[in-house]
């Protein structure tokens, strides 16, 4: 079977424009997968121009950047592949990237909880926000795509981010990869980008690659956002013992002077 992706990874469906090689590829499908997501509102348009009586559409909803939405992501698509080509053989195929996502799954969650990542609060881009809460972390606050904020809702954002100390400022590759950069530098957090759809970076080719790219970026984040605590507070002490030194000068400085002032007077008097 030919498989033919109208949307590249790297895009958002809401930014996509049809091309007359889609229309003839819809035109020779047997099958069309889709999402059901908002941003594709353009697809009706581009089945009724393909104009193909014998396509079957396959709708795949929910969640799918998390383990459990990836595994029923995998059954429906499967099990669709396999009822129109049954002669290909998928069952084993699907067991073990069933299984991938498992292993993958439990790695993540081993290491999440080795880090302690439940004790950290986050910010995020609204469409990462299950994805962020399953491997551990608090979701404190969410946006959605940048050009539909206001800037009172971008004030609220640092807001709670300051109040709530958060470590991460999580964006979505899709959408932006510059919108938390300004947030972040503002409270003391790290940036972050995470990508919604596998095959949009160099080793995300698949679901569990995603997730374990995704992952490492959190991780990575986080272990950048301590070390640069301890320097601040490593920083901190050292001002503060030097603030102590200061006074402690000043003092030593004001008693040698009344010192010096008593036994200038003490040996007039004499």
């Amino acid at each position: 079977a030919d498989v033919v992706v109208l949307v590249r990874p790297g895009l958002c469906p809401a930014d996509y424009d049809m091309k007359p090689s889609d229309v003839y590829a819809i035109s020779k499908a047997k099958l069309l997968f889709y999402h059901a997501i908002p941003g594709e509102f353009w697809l009706q348009g581009l089945i009724d121009a393909a104009g193909n009586k014998n396509l079957t559409l396959v709708k795949v909803p929910g969640v799918y950047n998390t383990p459990e939405g990836a595994k029923r992501c995998i059954s429906l698509v499967g099990g669709n592949l396999s009822q129109a080509f049954p002669s290909i053989g998928l069952e084993a195929k699907i067991t073990t990237m069933l299984a991938n996502v498992d292993a993958a799954a439990s790695e993540i969650r081993g290491e999440a909880q080795a880090l302690e990542v439940g004790t950290m609060k986050v910010i995020c881009m609204n469409w990462q926000r299950a994805f962020v809460e399953w491997v551990g972390f608090q979701v404190v606050a969410d946006y959605g795509p940048p050009e539909t904020l206001s800037a009172a809702d971008i004030t609220a954002l640092v807001e709670t981010a300051r109040r709530e100390g958060v470590a991460l400022i999580i964006d979505n590759l899709q959408i932006s990869v510059e919108f938390g950069t300004g947030i972040a530098s503002e409270v003391g957090a790290v940036h972050v980008v995470l990508t919604n759809f596998p095959g949009a970076l160099p080793g995300t080719g698949n679901l569990t690659q995603m997730f374990r790219y995704n992952t490492e970026q959190l991780f990575e984040g986080l272990r950048t956002w301590r070390s640069t605590e301890a320097l601040r507070a490593e920083m901190e002490s050292l001002k503060n013992q030097l603030t102590i030194f200061q006074a402690a000068t000043s003092v030593a400085v004001i008693t040698a002077v009344v010192e010096a002032v008593w036994l200038y007077m003490g040996r007039k008097r004499q």
